[in-house]
Order: C-alpha cells, then structure tokens, then sequence
C-alpha cells in the first residue's frame, strides 16, 4: 500500500482505527511491527507513531512480552464502558445547559433528529445512507460535549467512545434498533428543549443502558 509520506503516521494510525472500529481487525488479534511494515511498505518509526496512539486512545494494549494487540472487551468491560458513558453523556448534557448559545444546540439537535427519521423512513438505506445515519446518530452525543465547556470531560469522553463504537457498529444498522434510538433521541431532545435538563439527563442514561443490551446480545 502506497502512502502520501508526509503525512503517513496519521495515514496509518486512520486507516488502522477504521479497521478495528469495523473489526476487519478483530478484537484480541496482535498486530506485529513486520506485518504491518509489509503492508504499508515503509520503515518501523511512522507505524509505531501510529499505535502509540492507538494504544493512547485504548483500542490497543501493548505487553512487554506480547507486542501490541488489539484490545478485546469482556463482558465485564462492555458493562462498565455503557455505564461510564451514560454518566458522562448525563454530564455533558448538564454542563451544556449553562452555554449561552443554546439555540445553535437546539438547532443541530433539531437537525440531527429530523434527518436520522427521513433516513429511516425509507424501507432501505443505501451503504453510503447507513454511514450518514450512525455518523449522525454519534454526533447527537456529541454536540453536548460541544457545548459542555469543560475540554477534560470531553478528551475523557472521546477516548472511551472509541472503544464503544466497536460495539455500536454491531448493532446500530439493525432497522429495529435504530428506529429505538431514534425515539430515545427524541425524547431526550424534547426534554432538553423544554429545559428539563436533570430528565434529559436521565433519559440519557436509560438510552446508554438500553444500548449495553444491544451489545450483549452482539457478543
């Protein structure tokens, strides 16, 4: 594979991400220094660059006596990530409560909403229609980060979001399960939109443990 060098630690680390998120890299497989130097046909130093931050986003764990291994979620991890989100997604919509800019919230939130229910009302999605609904479907969780005002929340949130979307690509292209984000979506936006900030709080929470079902049953 031909890489653009003067960007290539970042053209690895993307293209390395993409495949354990999507598990084309599975889960527990160890990722050695000398296939990876065959595959992206370059020296050790940008594809170590690479999985150090892989390792720093905790999609991988490196073992002194191992090597570096994409990491595998047990039943146990998966349990505590939803948890963990539920709360700091619970925080963030807190935090964002206090922004002063709340209509330009409202109005993506309002957007994310309408457009994720005229994708799922057609009766099938195109490929490139499914990417556009889980990337809007992430982003709703997001804004509120956006607009929490606190960048330690947000780093902490976006590291362990990355490991939740190994799951989330399991299940969120079910036709059933996205027709119940969608209404948890919905739900926690009203709810934030009439300022009922500690309900829309607690939906939030009730949302991410409906989603640790979806999980479970993907393991």
């Amino acid at each position: 594979m031909q890489l653009n060098k003067a960007t290539l630690s970042e053209q690895i680390y993307t293209i390395l991400k993409n495949d354990i998120l999507d598990q084309s890299i599975p889960q527990g497989e160890k990722l050695t220094l000398k296939n990876l130097q065959e595959r992206f046909a370059t020296s050790s130093t940008p594809i170590r660059d690479a999985l150090t931050r892989l390792t720093e986003e905790g999609l991988v764990n490196y073992y002194s006596n191992v090597g570096v291994t994409v990491i595998n979620l047990s039943e146990k991890d998966i349990r505590e990530l939803y948890q963990f989100i539920g709360d700091m997604d619970a925080l963030a919509i807190q935090y964002a409560s206090a922004h002063p800019e709340q209509s330009a919230l409202l109005e993506e939130l309002a957007h994310i909403v309408e457009r994720t229910a005229a994708l799922h009302d057609k009766a099938s999605l195109s490929d490139e229609e499914t990417q556009e609904w889980t990337t809007l479907s992430d982003r709703f969780h997001l804004v509120f980060y956006d607009y929490c005002d606190n960048s330690r929340l947000a780093r902490a949130a976006e590291k362990q979001r990355s490991q939740l979307t190994i799951l989330s690509k399991m299940y969120q292209t079910d036709h059933a399960v996205q027709k119940e984000i969608e209404k948890s979506h919905i739900f926690i936006y009203e709810a934030y939109r009439n300022k009922e900030y500690q309900k829309a709080s607690d939906l939030m929470k009730e949302h991410l443990k409906q989603s640790l079902e979806y999980a479970l049953q993907c393991i």
